[in-house]
């Protein structure tokens, strides 16, 4: 079985910088991107005792003719999770 391994500053960025593209893909795969006027995320991670955990809350304003439902945010966010766990697996696993 493999785990974590020990996350230096560096690691951190990176994860939170890949976490941010994974997400944008993800939404912008999902949801067409000319109903959407803002997107903003705000990505918090927490590397405590060998532990990651990675929070997201994602802002999206819409075009006032959109049809975009909310279902539809939290499945790609939903998504971008799980690449993100591939992503792990593949980089930060020993």
């Amino acid at each position: 079985m493999s785990k974590l391994k020990v996350l230096t500053r560096d690691d951190l960025t990176k994860i939170s910088d890949d976490f941010g593209e994974i997400l944008e893909s993800e939404i912008s795969k999902a949801l067409p991107s000319k109903e959407i006027e803002d997107l903003d995320l705000d990505i918090v991670l927490s590397y405590e005792n060998n532990q990651l955990d990675v929070d997201v809350d994602v802002g999206v304003s819409f075009d006032e003719l959109s049809e975009i439902s909310r279902e539809q945010i939290v499945l790609a966010i939903d998504e971008a999770y799980l690449r993100f766990d591939s992503y792990i697996d593949e980089y930060f696993m020993v």
